[in-house]
């Protein structure tokens, strides 16, 4: 999700409670488990393992040896499975002629320019030359400055996110006033991803800027420049990113719960431009048209305050490239065939997925990229159905009514951070697969000259433009904005700013979601994923947002440093998990959604406790169905370094085993592999 990922507040570094918890717990040795998630990692030849001592392996063990990664794919199994299965849908939908409507043909049309090569051969790589043409023109600060201005270059390639000036702008909630809108300013994105590669490059920073490197330098020769230009211009990017990355939080203090508050700086346009010195901000954003914002909210200061040293004349040809490499980066599925195909190939020889996806399958991505609320409308007219969504809604409902019998048993809070938290869970919005009224972009028109790059832009500018317009206007509560969340992705997740959860129709497929499941399968699929959101309200990041969505503490101090303590245990447990390739983990950065896990499960364990002859079996199995994933090794890398999820077995592991449910239903005794003592569990809730 756009803004969800950049604006997802990090997680709260954990005070010690006691000496004791400084220590790693003794939990079960993940040692011990076979990292079913890396394609090969099991065989033929791999020993069955019991229950009681692997139990993902045990569950899924002949699944995995079964499932074939697709081509062009980077895993499967899982929810990996569940997107594959969705992306077959996505493109029934927009393919679909029965649909009627605007939307409807709107997405066909996009659809059917994207899979019209006989225009695309013919453009070429024409599209492109203006923009190319123009970046390479920009021979002053003063040029570069006009560019970033232009609200149709500078300002729709920093749009949420990406790169056309030195900082990037979307449109947020305050979290000082949940009904108030905000313009959030922050750094752009980095190649690789994250800001601490540019000191010492780890394994999977050498895979991404070996991946950059071959897809980039495709793509340059393509677009007429010679290798010797290319290797320059691809030195001088990450050289430019060097220098942006030193100013930028990595990706650890990103998602620190410390740094939550630290990423809230509310300010006026004055003190913005205070804040930038002599880098031209206000002029940029002026034009823009996004001067008007009553609040701005600036997510790294120091990123800011930084621009105007490195904005100078010494830095121009740095600079020049770096835009243009990352600007035309962006171009690989919208221009001619030779060029994609070029590019996929040279990112596929560094990464090592095999094959690539079908023409079909590559087009339906862009059309749900670019046309976002259309394409979600075919998908919810295809199918989404009432009684789906009346089934969803019924095991959230019995979820939150469960979820506040656990809350009032927390012995270890006090009573008034006990209402605070139940008052929350009363409060929680809740976006079930489809909002009743669904919004059209009816008044969206695309260029019908075949110019893909032309239409791909005119989309983006729609939906820009469109954001834009709310800044000011006060936020509706019940307003399901599904520019943000379509429904239609492989997706579930909780909005600390808005204190909702949200279940959307794309994550309702394959292993999490079938109609004629059992209860017992139903509540260990879907119903441990609505949990585990509902849990993200009290993780170490959601715990610091009040009911309605503001940035409040409500805890004591007693109860903070409880909370801390326990949450602390769970830290150094993840810590001292030794993976692969001597991979380092981190704790801190996984801990929010270990924590909803468990808690999540916990909440769900509930419900079963109050259903006459619930099969706990068939529940825990059909929890690790839901994990049982493979991945070509650069992807597990990639989870290993940067996902703030666990990996797929341990989620199945490690949740499982913290309970005495668990525990009983498969028999597990002290030496088994997955036997946890009571007073060694890391459940923070």
């Amino acid at each position: 999700m756009r803004r969800e990922t950049m604006k997802k507040a990090a997680r709260i570094v954990c005070l010690l409670l006691c000496a004791l918890l400084a220590c790693a717990p003794a939990l079960a040795d993940a040692g011990a488990w076979v990292n079913t998630d890396i394609d090969g990692a099991i065989t033929a030849d791999t020993p069955e393992a019991r229950p009681q001592d692997d139990f993902n392996l045990a569950m899924n063990r002949e699944r995995l040896l079964n499932l074939e990664i697709p081509d062009g794919y980077g895993g499967i199994g899982g929810l990996h499975s569940v997107r594959y299965e969705v992306d077959q849908r996505h493109l029934e939908a927009i393919t679909d002629q029965s649909l009627t409507g605007h939307d409807a043909e709107l997405v066909r049309q996009y659809y059917a320019m994207l899979m019209d090569w006989d225009t695309r051969n013919a453009l070429g790589v024409e599209p492109a030359m203006p923009y190319v043409e123009a970046l390479r023109a920009i021979d002053s600060l003063e040029d570069m400055t006009a560019w970033f201005a232009d609200s149709d270059k500078g300002g729709l390639g920093a749009y949420q996110g990406f790169t056309g000036c030195l900082f990037s702008y979307s449109v947020g909630i305050s979290s000082d006033d949940p009904t108030a809108r905000v313009l959030e300013i922050g750094p752009v994105s980095l190649s690789l991803r994250d800001a601490a590669e540019y000191r010492e490059l780890s394994e999977n920073g050498k895979i991404f800027k070996d991946r950059m490197t071959a897809r980039w330098s495709t793509m340059l020769s393509h677009l007429g420049f010679s290798e010797a230009q290319a290797a320059q211009m691809i030195d001088n990017t990450f050289a430019f990113e060097t220098l942006l990355a030193a100013h930028e939080m990595d990706y650890e203090a990103l998602e620190n719960p410390a740094n939550v508050a630290s990423m809230w700086n509310p300010t006026d346009l004055a003190g913005v431009e205070e804040m930038c010195g002599a880098f031209p901000v206000a002029r940029i954003l002026k034009g823009w048209g996004a001067d008007q914002a009553e609040v701005y909210d600036v997510r790294q200061p120091e990123y800011m305050k930084a621009l105007a040293d490195l904005y100078t004349d010494e830095n121009l040809d740095l600079m020049r490239d770096w835009l243009t490499v990352r600007t035309v980066a962006g171009w690989t599925g919208y221009l001619d065939k030779s060029t994609r195909d070029d590019v996929i190939a040279a990112d596929n020889a560094v990464s090592g997925v095999q094959g690539v996806q079908s023409d079909e399958t590559m087009a339906m991505q862009v059309v749900y990229a670019d046309l976002v609320i259309p394409a979600d409308n075919a998908f919810i007219a295809k199918y989404c159905t009432p009684q789906m969504r009346d089934d969803i809604r019924q095991l959230i409902d019995a979820i939150i009514v469960d979820y506040r019998k656990m809350l009032s048993e927390a012995d270890w809070l006090s009573e008034s951070a006990r209402e605070n938290a139940i008052a929350k869970l009363d409060n929680i919005a809740i976006r079930a697969v489809y909002p009743d009224e669904l919004e059209s972009w009816g008044d969206l028109e695309l260029p019908a000259d075949g110019n893909l790059l032309e239409a791909s832009l005119a989309a983006l500018r729609y939906t820009r433009d469109r954001e834009l317009k709310q800044l000011n206007v006060p936020v509706d509560r019940n307003y399901w904005d599904r520019f943000l969340r379509p429904t239609s992705t492989t997706n579930a997740f909780y909005s600390p700013d808005e204190n909702s959860i949200n279940i959307l129709a794309g994550i309702l497929a394959d292993c999490t979601y079938q109609s004629d499941y059992t209860y017992e399968e139903k509540l260990g699929t879907i119903g441990a994923i609505i949990g585990h959101e509902i849990s993200h309200a009290f993780d170490p990041s959601g715990a610091q947002y009040d009911k309605d969505g503001r940035l409040a503490s409500w805890w004591t101090d007693e109860d903070k440093a409880a909370f801390d303590a326990r949450a602390k245990k769970l830290v150094d447990y993840y810590d001292n998990i030794k993976l692969f390739d001597d991979i380092p983990y981190s704790g801190t950065r996984v801990q929010g959604e270990a924590v909803a896990d468990m808690t999540g499960m916990k909440a769900v364990l509930h419900v079963a406790a109050g259903v006459e002859g619930f099969d706990y079996r068939k529940f825990f199995e059909a929890y690790a169905r839901v994990w049982a994933s493979k991945f070509i090794k650069s992807t597990e890398i990639y989870f290993a370094r940067m996902d703030t999820h666990p990996l797929s077995y341990l989620r199945t592991n490690v949740t499982v085993s913290q309970f005495d449910e668990f525990q009983k239903a498969f028999d597990v005794k002290p030496g088994d592999g997955m036997y946890v003592a009571p007073e060694d569990r890391i459940c923070v809730w």
